[in-house]
């Protein structure tokens, strides 16, 4: 019997009883990789699905017109060898990135069921008007090797942060947490010694205020089960790395999210709010899980903080 059907035995036997029923989240649970064949061996075969749309000039079929101007795009794929790791990566430069030299460099930290080969376009076109776009696969996501935990990431977080300041030279660098990401990149934020700005889209302040709203997937339909965290994974909450870090911080949030409801992401600004820092909370009444950078009005409601965050760097450069 797989674990899918043990579980549901599980519920059915508490629900049966008349109790409520309370699941750990588990490493296993909280890391989702999506499916993908088998791991690319040599840097030529690194890819993106449908990377050709990225590649090639804007269509109808990309549905993200805020791109239109950044194509076609350059992609580098690559390895970095990690502590016991190989982690892919992948860079996606705007076609406009060779005449523009202040373009920031944008460190993308995927929610859980998301990787690079299989969502490296859809994510790439959500930030790509904003900045080049670093994206890279966990441990035991698409082309990199290991085992999805919050150990293996803490493991990879140095060298990556590493990288992406090498990769953003004299440029503004940006991190962007989506979902589970805003767990991972606030982390990796504070090891990084060029920030200059951060963003949480649809995420949560904690592990404990998410547990009360998500659930997996197949677990969704039984509104008596509740998810509590296994562990702590660090001291403190997805707001604590950031505090007393001078930068702008933007925080998401989607009034149609069924994931992370919106309350998640406005309890996460007022932690941030309270520390201190200098946070932005937009919430889109369309926006989805998923989908808010590609929101019609996304542009004109976030692009104040952008340009906050480049008139900041260039104050920094000429003190």
């Amino acid at each position: 019997m797989n674990f899918k059907l043990k579980l549901l035995g599980t519920i059915l036997a508490g629900a049966l009883g008349g109790a409520g029923c309370t699941i750990s989240m588990s490493d296993d649970k909280i890391f989702n990789p999506p499916k993908w064949k088998e791991k690319a061996s040599t840097q030529e075969e690194l890819k993106f699905v449908d990377e050709d749309l990225l590649t090639s000039q804007w269509t109808k079929e990309l549905e993200a017109p805020l791109v239109e101007g950044h194509l076609p795009a350059d992609i580098e794929h690559g390895f970095v060898e990690v502590a016991d790791y190989r982690i892919a990566y992948s860079v996606v430069k705007s076609s406009k990135s060779e005449s523009d030299n202040s373009r920031p460099l944008i460190l993308s930290c995927y929610g859980s069921a998301g990787d690079r080969p299989n969502l490296g376009v859809y994510y790439a076109k959500k930030l790509l008007p904003w900045g080049d776009v670093f994206e890279f696969d966990y441990p035991g996501y698409g082309d990199s090797t290991g085992t999805p935990s919050v150990d293996s990431v803490k493991a990879i977080s140095s060298d990556i942060v590493s990288l992406a300041n090498q990769l953003a030279g004299d440029r503004p660098l940006i991190f962007w947490g989506h979902s589970l990401g805003g767990f991972i990149c606030p982390e990796m934020a504070a090891l990084s010694e060029k920030l200059d700005g951060f963003v949480y889209e649809t995420s949560a302040l904690s592990a404990e205020e998410a547990a009360k709203e998500w659930k997996p997937w197949f677990l969704r339909i039984f509104p008596f089960i509740k998810m509590e965290p296994s562990t702590t994974p660090r001291d403190g909450d997805n707001a604590t790395p950031l505090k007393d870090k001078d930068i702008p911080v933007l925080v998401l949030a989607g009034s149609k999210d069924k994931v992370l409801p919106a309350w998640l992401s406005r309890s996460l600004a007022d932690a941030l709010e309270n520390q201190g820092n200098d946070t932005t909370y937009l919430e889109f009444e369309n926006g989805t899980h998923i989908n808010i950078p590609l929101e019609d009005d996304f542009a004109a409601r976030a692009g104040p903080f952008f340009d906050k965050i480049q008139t900041q760097f260039e104050a920094k450069k000429q003190n």
